[in-house]
C-alpha cells in the first residue's frame, strides 16, 4: 500500500489548522469564559466568606452587647435595690427618731405637767396649813394666851448674849414693841420694867400693833430686832411641808 504524502500532509495541514481555528476561534473564549465563571464564583465565595465573616463579627458584637446591657442591667438592679435598702434604712432610722423625740417630749411635757401639779399641790397644802394654823392660833389668841406670850418673850431678853445686849442698849432711838393683839396697861408695865432692866432704865418704849406677828412680839431698836412669834414656826411648817414633796418632784425628773 503506498502511502500519498501530499495527501497526508494536506490532511495534518489542515487538522492544524482546524486545532488552531478551535483553539483560537473556540476553546480560547470557552477557556476564557469558563476562567471568568470561575473568577466569579471566586470572587462570590470570597464575598460571602467575607460576609459571613462580617455577620459572625456584627453576631459577636450584638452578643457583647447583649452580654453588656444585661451586665449594665443587672448592675443597675443591684444599685437600684441598694439605694431602696438604703433609703428603706433612713426612713426608718428617721421615723424611729420622730417617734423617740414625740415620745422624749411627751415624756418631758408630762414630767413638767407632774411637777406643775406637785409644785402647786405643795404650795396649796402648804398655803392651806398655814391659813388653818393662823386662823385656830388667832382664835386662841386670848388674855392668858398673851401674858404666857409675855412671859417668853421677858424670858429671851433676859437670856440675850452679852453682844446683842450691848448692840440693842447702844444703839440710839427709842425701842418699839409691836404685838399681835392691842397690849393693855398691865402687860405693857411689865414689858416696859423688862426693858429698862436688862437693856437700859432710861430708854423710851412706844408700843404698836402687828397682825402679821400672830399670836407674837417683836422689840426693835434702829436695824436691832428681837422677837419671837408663832408665824416663824408656821413659816417653818411650810417649808417642811414642801420639802416633803421634794422626792415625789425628784422621783418625777
Amino acid at each position: 500500500m503506498s502511502i500519498d504524502w501530499i495527501t497526508v500532509s494536506a490532511q495534518i495541514i489542515n487538522f492544524l489548522v482546524l486545532v488552531w481555528l478551535l483553539k483560537h476561534f473556540l476553546y480560547q473564549p470557552v477557556i476564557l469564559a469558563m476562567e471568568r465563571r470561575e473568577q466569579r464564583i471566586a470572587d462570590r465565595l470570597n464575598e460571602a466568606e467575607q460576609r459571613e465573616q462580617q455577620a459572625a463579627q456584627q453576631r459577636q458584637q450584638y452578643q457583647d452587647r447583649q452580654r453588656e446591657l444585661a451586665e449594665q442591667r443587672e448592675a443597675m438592679l443591684d444599685e437600684a435595690h441598694a439605694q431602696t435598702e438604703q433609703q428603706k434604712r433612713q426612713l426608718l432610722h428617721e421615723a424611729r427618731e420622730e417617734v423617740a423625740r414625740l415620745r422624749e417630749d411627751w415624756q418631758a411635757q408630762v414630767r413638767q405637767e407632774q411637777k406643775e401639779f406637785l409644785l402647786q399641790l405643795r404650795e396649796e397644802t402648804a398655803t392651806t396649813i398655814q391659813e388653818i394654823a393662823r386662823k385656830a392660833l388667832a382664835d386662841l389668841a386670848d388674855s392668858p394666851l398673851e401674858e404666857q406670850m409675855i412671859e417668853v418673850f421677858i424670858h429671851r431678853l433676859k437670856s440675850l448674849d452679852g453682844e446683842d445686849r450691848q448692840s440693842l442698849a447702844a444703839t440710839a432711838g427709842p425701842i418699839r414693841i409691836s404685838s399681835a393683839q392691842a397690849l393693855d396697861a398691865p402687860l405693857r408695865g411689865r414689858l416696859t420694867r423688862a426693858v429698862h432692866d436688862h437693856l437700859a432704865d432710861d430708854v423710851a418704849v412706844e408700843y404698836s400693833q402687828s397682825p402679821a406677828l400672830l399670836c407674837g412680839i417683836e422689840l426693835s431698836r434702829g436695824e436691832q430686832r428681837l422677837g419671837w412669834n408663832l408665824a416663824a414656826y408656821l413659816e417653818q411648817l411650810g417649808t417642811r411641808m414642801q420639802d416633803a414633796f421634794a422626792p415625789l418632784e425628784t422621783t418625777q425628773d
